[in-house]
């Protein structure tokens, strides 16, 4: 395989050009840790199971392994009722970064993110903590180049996979807390190994099975639900629009970002779908989340062709997302966006707004 970008000695990458991925050597990973005593270790913006495991995950490393004081820390919001149980029980330690008064973090990593996106590098700036690593297994984004020592692979369904793997490495037997983050990080982001698996996936995910505290697992499954929860459920059923093989709706204002993708994964149950879609506002951000099970579609591809100019998109074959920003903020930028947004998906499939059809009478 060819070498990937000139990084520092010994953080060797090799890129395999039909996977687009950029695996790091890990034991590379010592080396750019030299000299940094203290770390913060940051989730993407707005964190899933996924995230917040992979960030339990190298916590373990980093402090077990190498020595290091770490920080956990995100940037956004934990809304969905599933992950705020999972922060409150496995945990707890995860801050958000406006709620850490003293900076005296030499270095930052990120967990299930990369410079540019799902991550601001201008949190640091002002700091001067320079981000060192990244471990994602999200499609490469150029900007990652720039970082001593990153470990993309998007072949891999889940950050989480690629944190055991690191444990393993390195012979970290993990915690039962980071076990069963792990594990529920791994299920959720491959929706019980039925999604975007690999081989890797269902070897972390056998591995890990052997620690988890079944307990505490289903306390997070099954979380109890708000009102709230199901007066926005109902919005966006009654919101629905079937057109053919594709299912779009939208909740309006967000009790919290994360929601569209809980929608979006549930419309695509229904009995006709291959595509669905979810839309929301959320401060001065129109989110847009879209779930495919067709063998020929790519759902990242198709949301950034439907975005383009608007704002920022990307993800996978099977599930991607979008964050569009408002003029401003309220429902009537929100409307606008959406009907532009729906119009623009309709082009892109094929489809008319004469096929549509509400999806409850």
């Amino acid at each position: 395989m060819p070498r990937g970008p000139d990084v520092r000695p010994g953080a060797v990458h090799l890129t395999d050009p039909q996977k687009k991925s950029t695996t790091a050597d890990p034991a590379a990973l010592a080396e750019v840790l030299d000299g940094h005593d203290n770390v913060i270790v940051f989730c993407h913006m707005n964190p899933d199971p996924d995230s917040v495991a992979a960030a339990l995950a190298m916590k373990q490393l980093l402090s077990s392994r190498f020595g290091k004081v770490v920080q956990l820390c995100y940037r956004g919001i934990i809304g969905r009722a599933q992950n705020r149980m999972m922060h409150q029980i496995l945990a707890p330690e995860l801050k958000r970064f406006l709620d850490i008064e003293d900076i005296d973090f030499t270095a930052a990593i990120l967990c299930d993110a990369q410079p540019q996106f799902g991550f601001n590098p201008d949190d640091l700036a002002e700091q001067d903590v320079p981000v060192i690593a990244c471990v994602d297994h999200h499609p490469f984004v150029e900007s990652t180049k720039g970082l001593p020592f990153f470990d993309v692979r998007p072949s891999y369904g889940a950050t989480s996979t690629i944190m055991t793997e690191y444990l393993r490495l390195f012979s970290v037997v993990p915690t039962s807390t980071v076990a069963t983050a792990l594990f529920y990080g791994i299920k959720t982001d491959t929706l019980g190994l039925t999604r975007r698996t690999s081989d890797a996936d269902r070897a972390a995910y056998e591995y890990l099975l052997q620690f988890v505290d079944h307990e505490k697992l289903m306390a997070i499954e099954a979380p109890p639900l708000s009102s709230t929860y199901f007066r926005d459920l109902k919005h966006a059923i009654d919101e629905a629009r079937v057109y053919k093989n594709l299912v779009v709706t939208h909740i309006g204002e967000l009790p919290y970002p994360d929601m569209v993708a809980e929608i979006a994964d549930l419309l695509l149950k229904v009995e006709s779908a291959s595509w669905s879609v979810c839309m929301g506002w959320y401060g001065d951000l129109v989110y847009v989340s879209v779930r495919t099970e067709d063998p020929t579609g790519d759902a990242g591809v198709f949301i950034e062709q439907v975005v383009n100019e608007l704002g920022q998109a990307g993800g996978h074959n099977t599930m991607a997302a979008a964050r569009v920003k408002m003029a401003e903020s309220g429902g009537d930028d929100f409307e606008r966006l959406r009907l532009e947004l729906t119009t623009r998906m309709l082009d892109r499939l094929g489809l008319k707004e004469e096929d549509g059809d509400d999806l409850v009478a």
